[in-house]
């Protein structure tokens, strides 16, 4: 091929989509405090409300920033998983912050 042939070929473009991994992440802090509600110890509830909430909330936060500025780009896919899958996130970080903040709150009461 000589020069002006390969500047006729097109190369495929591409594509920029989420940042998949760090939702993926959030996912696995979520997962991770869900096993810690098994162990009835105060520290396994501090730990399980900072990996369980904190963690998930600062990455769907970080996740929020990195798309929005891959979404600048014209070559950018949307995911049809990615807006259910931030909500479901969110609650379950809420929701898991209130199971592990109440036996922490039991034992520091009594």
């Amino acid at each position: 091929m000589d020069a002006t042939t390969q500047q006729n070929v097109r190369t495929p473009a591409a594509t920029v989509g989420p940042p998949l991994l760090v939702l993926a992440l959030a996912l696995a802090s979520v997962l991770a405090s869900v096993a810690l509600l098994a162990v009835d110890r105060t520290r396994a509830h501090v730990i399980g409300y900072v990996v369980g909430s904190v963690v998930p909330l600062l990455l769907v936060g970080f996740f929020r920033r990195v798309d929005l500025d891959r979404r600048r780009n014209p070559r950018y896919l949307i995911s049809r998983v990615v807006r259910p899958a931030l909500i479901l996130i969110t609650a379950a970080a809420l929701v898991l912050a209130a199971l592990h903040v109440w036996p922490i709150a039991t034992d520091m009461a009594s």
